[in-house]
C-alpha cells in the first residue's frame, strides 16, 4: 500500500497535513463501530458514548482519526 500525504480538514478545527495509506483515505466511517448504528454513539450532543467522545477528542488533539475496531458498549 502506498502512503500519500493530504490535507485532512477537521469539522471547526485546524486543517492539518496527514499521511495515510491511499487506499484508506476517508474510510474511517466504514471501518467504525460507532458509525456501524451503536445506539450510544450521539455525535455532537452531550449524551454521546464517553469512550467515542474521548476517542474524538484525543483526534481533535493530536489531528489524527481513530476508527473504533473493538468496543466493550457497543449497542445494536
Amino acid at each position: 500500500m502506498e502512503i500519500i500525504k493530504y490535507t485532512h480538514n477537521f469539522t471547526n478545527e485546524k486543517s492539518s497535513a496527514n499521511y495515510v495509506f491511499d487506499e484508506l483515505r476517508g474510510k474511517h466511517k466504514v471501518h467504525c463501530l460507532c458509525f456501524a448504528g451503536c445506539k450510544k454513539f450521539k455525535p455532537m450532543q452531550k449524551d454521546n458514548c464517553e469512550i467515542a467522545q474521548a476517542t474524538f477528542d484525543n483526534c481533535v488533539k493530536f489531528n489524527t482519526v481513530t476508527p473504533m475496531y473493538e468496543c466493550p458498549e457497543f449497542v445494536k
